[in-house]
């Protein structure tokens, strides 16, 4: 399909919230620096993890109902050296209708060595005529840990089974000198998971989730996620090495956004369990 026209860039503004995690002497990651203005809010931090030690969780709100048309979001997140920091939403966020221009969410992510950094939100809830394109960009350190998401499920209010216009996607990856290690994108048409469209209508809810991680246990990680990702008959999902060693991608396919959200679940656990050889504790939402 043809690319949508994106609301003009902003040259002179920043991204609506910039957030930077740092460890702190007693081992504790803490949010070091952070500037956060609407659309967005964050809660007080939690530290729910025991492994890795410190680590720091984040849930983040909007407090304007959604995303909506001509919308240009944008967030970036910071992990400084050693720190171990989780963010998310407390739930699901909506796409509304946008018949006059596509919006845009532009979320970036860096962590310097040593540092564990996970942005893990609920997927999106496409409205019918919704427009949105997603990006997402990472830069890690040879020795530091990004695992990151991006996914999207489709409801109609008024009960007519009623599709999303388009959802577009890109994924950057680049190491701690800017070289680019992955380029992703994807576009698709709502009107393609309709009743009777073809196979790729068996799965409304769609997402991604990259582990950008260049040391030892990337083999770990690829066999943890392909053992807990076996498929079903309401959920399919596959995980392979991404170009120039750069981690472990995984694509995920199901029936509706609780499946989805799952999988996406069984997928943060197992490469925790990789990586620390402990699983997460489980987040209230």
């Amino acid at each position: 399909m043809a690319a949508t026209a994106l609301p003009d860039a902003r040259p002179n503004e920043g991204p609506q919230a910039a957030l930077r995690f740092a460890r702190a002497p007693d081992g504790r990651s803490y949010i070091a620096r952070q500037r956060v203005g609407y659309p967005f809010h964050i809660t007080r931090p939690f530290h729910f993890d025991e492994v890795p030690a410190g680590a720091l969780t984040l849930y983040l709100q909007s407090v304007s109902g959604g995303i909506y048309q001509g919308e240009d979001l944008r967030m970036t997140c910071s992990a400084a050296a050693g720190s171990a920091a989780h963010v998310t939403t407390q739930a699901a966020t909506i796409v509304h209708r946008m018949p006059a221009a596509p919006a845009r969410q532009t979320v970036a992510l860096e962590a310097a060595d040593g540092a564990l950094l996970e942005y893990l939100p609920d997927p999106l809830i496409m409205f019918p005529g919704a427009r949105l394109t997603s990006v997402l960009e990472i830069e890690a350190s040879a020795d530091a840990t990004v695992i990151a998401s991006e996914s999207f499920a489709h409801h109609d209010p008024g009960g007519e089974d009623r599709r999303f216009e388009s959802f577009e996607a890109a994924l950057r990856i680049s190491d701690e000198r800017g070289r680019l290690l992955v380029l992703e994108r994807y576009a698709l048409a709502g009107d393609r998971l309709a009743e009777g469209a073809g196979e790729i209508a068996r799965w409304p809810a769609q997402g991604s989730f990259v582990v950008a991680h260049r040391g030892p246990a990337c083999e770990p990680i690829l066999a943890e996620l392909r053992a807990a990702l076996a498929p079903t008959d309401s959920f399919y999902g596959g995980a392979s090495a991404l170009p120039n060693a750069a981690g472990v991608g995984v694509r995920l396919l199901a029936r509706d956004g609780a499946r989805l959200r799952s999988g996406l679940e069984a997928a943060w656990r197992a490469v925790r369990l990789a990586l620390y050889g402990a699983a997460p504790a489980r987040r209230r939402k």
